[in-house]
């Protein structure tokens, strides 16, 4: 087994960032472009742009979190060590449920979208999930960081100064 992730899948982890920062800044025209047309405003053509870039960009995380769980299940990496079962246990569930998520959220979406209205306020949750497993994911990180000074950043590509 390795100890640090692939080349490819610390870029897919670091593209996944950036592409859920593309997702922050294009989700309001979602909701612009929705509502537009039940004010008797036209939508505005930006919007409709952002609309599609934040489809795109949800396929993409979907593609890519499928491409790092087959990266996982082919290329498997040694578990980090942890002080007690109880953080090895917190942090299986937490990237299961981000996985999870991260496969969801698009497909919801892609639903919303074109198929069932109805998805929408799963999608509208599973974003909430979302944000409250990223907030768990990188205080995870802190602690690591921080208190355990164990390098865990070094696995995604990420040396820091002072980690051994």
């Amino acid at each position: 087994m390795r100890q640090t992730y692939s080349r490819v899948h610390q870029f897919l982890h670091w593209a996944t960032v950036a592409l859920f920062l593309v997702q922050l800044w294009t989700y309001p025209a979602i909701g612009r472009t929705h509502h537009a047309p039940h004010y008797g405003v036209p939508i505005d053509p930006f919007d409709l742009l952002l609309h599609n870039i934040h489809a795109i960009a949800g396929g993409m995380i979907l593609l890519f979190a499928l491409l790092r769980l087959w990266i996982r299940y082919r290329y498997p990496i040694t578990p980090p060590t942890f002080r007690h079962p109880m953080f090895a246990a917190l942090s299986k569930m937490v990237h299961v449920a981000l996985y999870s998520t991260l496969i969801l959220l698009p497909i919801t979406g892609l639903l919303k979208m074109y198929i069932v209205s109805s998805a929408g306020p799963i999608h509208v949750l599973l974003t909430r999930a979302l944000y409250a497993l990223l907030i768990i994911h990188l205080i995870g990180v802190v602690i690591h960081v921080v208190l355990w000074r164990d390098g865990l950043l070094a696995r995604m590509g990420v040396k820091l100064p002072f980690q051994r």
